[in-house]
């Protein structure tokens, strides 16, 4: 029952809708709706116009929407807010908010949000995945940082690797000012609390 609980929305709204239906059936603020659009939580079409310069279809809102009510909103405290240019300077790393004896929840959120991607990864996905840019990851990799089961030109990355290079110190501290990484974050922290409210 509870995964036809949006079906209703396509026979209210057409394929395609505009940010301000987003932000409406999203319940949450203009500024909260441009942020999905704008980090591609929720993918969306930019055609350049002034008017209905997002096209979203309606399925990704819908999988948004059951995303949110597993896993938290994925906009990170702040993040959507007027004042959150003022500290877009500040860096977080994961250990800044994870107690040493809590390290394993990391893979756990991890595994929770990317259940959906392949059990072997590229180098690609792995930026995707972390938040780190591409040339960190590959340094990472020629270094053994990060385990593949082939190495150059192409990585291979089996998805268990990635969940234990994510508990190591390394990525616990690693800190960048990319907005993926904010997003993961953010996520993390959104998803915790959702967790400990259980």
């Amino acid at each position: 029952m509870k995964s036809r609980k949006y079906e209703k929305l396509r026979d209210k709204y057409p394929e395609y809708i505009s940010l301000d239906q987003l932000y409406k059936i999203c319940k949450i603020s203009k500024r909260s709706a441009q942020y999905l659009i704008e980090h591609r939580i929720i993918p969306s079409t930019d055609t350049g116009k002034k008017t209905w310069r997002y096209k979203i279809l309606i399925d990704d809102v819908i999988d948004y929407l059951r995303h949110r009510d597993r896993y938290g909103s994925m906009i990170p405290c702040g993040a959507a807010s007027s004042r959150s240019n003022k500290t877009a300077g500040d860096c977080k790393s994961f250990a800044y908010i994870i107690p040493p004896r809590q390290i394993g929840e990391i893979a756990e959120y991890f595994t929770h949000i990317y259940a959906d991607y392949d059990d072997i990864l590229t180098t690609d996905d792995i930026a995707d995945m972390t938040g780190l840019n591409r040339s960190t990851i590959t340094k990472m990799l020629k270094a053994g940082h990060i385990k593949s089961m082939m190495d150059r030109p192409k990585y291979i990355i089996p998805k268990q690797y990635l969940l234990e290079f994510v508990a190591t110190r390394r990525y616990l501290e690693s800190k960048t000012r990319s907005e993926s990484f904010k997003r993961i974050l953010g996520g993390f922290e959104i998803w915790k609390t959702a967790k400990s409210s259980r």
